[in-house]
């Protein structure tokens, strides 16, 4: 029992290999071990190649749900890869169920989809009522017909955002191959998601696994994605400055998993990895000395670089399990991780998972391999990639009951692989 003996959260997990037979099995087992009322469902299945079967494997789940916890809200999609019991799969056919079990909390599903707007493009319909008494929201979105950095934006409350945790759909490789569900009704397009309120004792952590080098720099000339100046000097110069002071496994490093992290938070010093937001370098102009950035960049804001590798990204997502699962035991946790991860990162596709199990103490982990991921940092919501975000239930809401994982001062790490413009592989030269 939970503090002054009210009931405490419980989560469940459970994966199965295949489709058919394996969709009862994974209800059955994930419904016995989690011995009470579910309130929420998260479903994945992975069905590569065979969207239509995984649209069948969803509805059968919501289905079987819904005639032992009529009223649980269901979500779920296809997926990349999925994530549950003691195992992560990818790119076989498989399905996980995770279920969470919330005394008082009253999970809202919603659904979005775009529309034609009256005077051209597009308009996003769906949209949750949101209130001060909401606590976070869990989204699955559809990459090929939902503008997701537009919808990240919109879950906002006149005291700021609201904290926003999922990822992008990764079970198609073409529009109309997504398949997402909201309570038995599946969808190729848009987005399903649930909101949580105040009594659903649940937090968040991102892991963008990378490390920063070289010292935070002042943008003192920029325009859109484009930074032309940092402290005074071209991008290009400032860059080459950091990396040349690097060693030679570093410098050659950086030549395959250099980013740019851009701090939110003017308050910040910019001297810790978790002050910022990871963003690749799209491209260089060697003449003006401009580099091209994965995101907009404001004059006066603070950037500094960082390399982006499998231990780094180890490292990091242990501190950040650390940092979640310390002074206090969780009842479950859904991980939504970079489908860049996995086994195309690590050794094992259940690198990510297997750190989140044993650093929390719990078997009661689902979750899934994303096509982009979805949380906050510095207290707004981004999209991220090559990223690891963790939602945790705790057994019952304890301390100042703050959503997102805080960062201690002495914190350093963070992000993975993104290819380099040719211009500024020749500019760094062959070390």
């Amino acid at each position: 029992m939970a503090p002054g003996g009210l009931e405490e959260a419980r989560c469940s997990s459970a994966l199965r290999r295949g489709l058919d037979s394996a969709v009862p099995e994974a209800v059955q087992v994930a419904l016995g071990d989690l011995g009470a009322r579910p309130h929420l469902a998260i479903v994945q299945v992975s069905a590569p190649g065979e969207p239509l079967a995984a649209g069948r494997a969803l509805a059968h789940v919501a289905s079987l749900i819904d005639e032992v916890a009529h009223g649980c809200v269901v979500i779920g999609s296809n997926a990349h890869g999925v994530i549950g019991d003691l195992t992560s799969v990818e790119m076989q056919p498989a399905v996980s169920v995770w279920f969470a079990h919330l005394p008082d909390a009253r999970p809202r599903g919603f659904r979005l989809a775009t529309v034609p707007a009256p005077h051209g493009g597009l308009a996003l319909t769906g949209l949750p009522d949101l209130s001060d008494d909401d606590r976070l929201a869990f989204l699955l979105a559809d990459p090929w017909t939902l503008p997701a950095d537009e919808v990240v934006a919109a879950f906002s409350r006149v005291d700021g955002p609201l904290p926003v945790v999922g990822g992008l759909v990764s079970g198609g490789r073409r529009r109309g191959d997504s398949r997402l569900m909201l309570d038995g009704a599946v969808f190729d397009n848009g987005g399903v998601g649930v909101v949580l309120d105040r009594a659903a004792p649940v937090r968040v952590v991102v892991s963008q696994g990378c490390r920063p080098i070289g010292d935070p720099m002042t943008v003192t000339s920029a325009e859109g994605t484009t930074v032309r100046e940092l402290a005074g000097r071209p991008a290009l110069e400032r860059l080459r400055d950091v990396v040349s002071a690097l060693d030679t496994d570093d410098q050659a490093l950086a030549v395959r998993g250099l980013h740019v992290g851009i701090a939110r938070d003017p308050r910040v010093d910019g001297v810790h990895a978790g002050d910022f937001v990871i963003r690749g370098i799209l491209g260089v102009d060697a003449q003006s000395g401009a580099v091209s950035v994965g995101d907009d960049v404001d004059v006066g804001s603070l950037v500094r670089l960082h390399l982006r590798d499998a231990d780094s990204a180890d490292a990091d997502l242990r501190t950040a399990v650390g940092l979640v699962g310390r002074d206090r035991a969780v009842a479950g946790a859904y991980l939504v991780t970079c489908n860049g991860r996995g086994g195309a990162m690590f050794t094992s596709s259940d690198h990510d998972a297997a750190i989140v199990r044993d650093g929390l103490g719990t078997m009661a982990v689902g979750g899934f391999f994303a096509a982009g991921e979805i949380g906050p940092v510095g207290g707004d919501n981004h999209l991220h990639g090559f990223t690891a975000v963790l939602l945790v239930v705790d057994p019952a809401i304890q301390g100042d009951g703050d959503v997102e994982v805080s960062r201690p001062v002495d914190w350093d790490t963070e992000f993975d692989v993104a290819r380099f413009d040719e211009e500024l592989r020749d500019f760094l030269g062959p070390s």
